[in-house]
């Protein structure tokens, strides 16, 4: 049995034809390639699918074994219209197929074989990662212990290649490493993924190469998670901090590399908040900031910030079957009521609403002459949500 799991993804680069390329490509390949690039403008995942499909197809029967059809099936692999497919899994092996034959034909390439073939070995493995597969001893049973995700089958070829186009300790090397501590963290092995994980910001600190890549962003997100995993088997809070450190290296921009609103970014963000206030639950808030945990945003100059005068608790909503929680950031007007509400994350949607209401309720401190407008804008707050049961005992979130 397979079930689709989501995680970030990127659109992946598109393959574009030289006009010496299309020149020389039938009208057949033409049409259906020049409505994807169609699609692409106007951000139909959907239509542009479509459209890559027909383009490459029409390349298998007109070209064949080429440099074009090869490009045409890497930019039918790379969509993903996440969310919109009828059948998750039929989605992902055509779009494994596609991987393949794109693979395959990356001998079209000439010098730049070895950086095109490992790139879509990459690209292949990132797609079995998104794959959560439920091996079970008998007929029916799927037991969380023997869920399963992506293959080391799909991983261990990128690492022959990168050998065979001596490319270890590239960009790629690392794109490899980040993999792999993917793979041991979604399968339950945080000690192992970490272990990855520092293997592959090593490599990026070091190489030369100047390729760009988004897995040197989601190292940290992924060793942040094996982290916060961790801290849960061992009951170490000391591993949050150590997770809390990780995203927040995303958070801080990685030097200004990709912008604040960028979903890394964003995904960082919500982990780092919530691993925060467990760290500050916990009592190891000063430790945490002893050990470079920063005041970041929302937490900076917060003694300047808008004093709270009332706070209305939440109402809980009557489907809840467990507790939760809700993370809302805001802005105080001039008069002391929050304004521009919004949920930055939530352990379940259901409780959003109530959240945001009970927010509305809220009192806070005038605008006093003597301080700063722009310290009352970003305020966040956690509203938790606790059901108990018949016994008096707090359900789980």
């Amino acid at each position: 049995m397979f079930k689709a799991i989501k995680i970030s993804v990127v659109m992946g680069v598109v393959m574009l034809l030289t006009p010496a390329a299309l020149a020389k490509i039938p009208d057949e390949v033409l049409v259906p390639y020049r409505a994807y690039r169609a699609a692409l403008d106007k951000d139909d995942a959907l239509a542009a699918k479509e459209s890559a499909l027909k383009a490459w197809e029409a390349a298998e029967k007109h070209l064949g074994d080429h440099k074009t059809t090869g490009d045409l099936a890497i930019n039918y692999a790379n969509i993903d219209p996440t969310g919109k497919e009828k059948n998750p899994y039929k989605n992902y092996e055509a779009r494994a197929k596609a991987y393949k034959r794109g693979i395959k034909l990356s001998s079209f390439y000439g010098d730049d074989i070895g950086v095109i073939e490992v790139e879509r070995r990459i690209a292949l493995a990132d797609l079995e990662l998104t794959v959560t597969r439920y091996r079970s001893s008998r007929i029916g049973s799927r037991k969380p212990s023997q869920l399963r995700a992506g293959k080391l089958s799909s991983i261990q070829p990128i690492e022959n290649a990168i050998a065979a186009h001596n490319l270890i300790d590239s960009t790629f090397d690392g794109d490899l490493q980040v993999l792999y501590a993917r793979y041991y963290q979604l399968n339950n092995n945080p000690k192992k993924a970490i272990e990855y994980g520092e293997k592959a910001i090593d490599i990026y600190k070091n190489r030369t190469d100047g390729y760009s890549t988004k897995y040197a962003y989601f190292i940290h997100i992924f060793k942040g998670n094996s982290h916060y995993d961790l801290a849960n088997k061992t009951d170490d809070v000391e591993e949050k901090i150590k997770a809390a450190l990780e995203y927040q290296v995303v958070m801080q921009n990685l030097e200004g590399n990709i912008p604040s609103d960028h979903p890394f970014v964003q995904t960082a963000f919500t982990s780092w908040m919530k691993t925060r206030s467990d760290i500050e639950d916990s009592g190891l808030l000063e430790k945490a900031e002893q050990a470079g945990l920063c005041e970041c945003w929302p937490f900076e100059d917060y003694k300047n910030k808008a004093v709270p005068l009332k706070r209305v608790p939440p109402r809980m909503p009557s489907s809840a079957r467990s507790s939760g929680h809700v993370y809302v950031k805001f802005d105080v007007n001039d008069a002391g009521q929050p304004v521009n509400i919004s949920v930055v994350s939530s352990s379940r949607k259901l409780f959003e609403k109530s959240a945001v209401k009970s927010v509305e309720n809220w009192k806070y401190s005038k605008l006093q002459p003597d301080t700063d407008p722009e310290n009352r804008k970003d305020i966040s707050a956690k509203i938790t949500y606790r059901l108990t049961n018949s016994t008096g005992n707090i359900v789980p979130e």
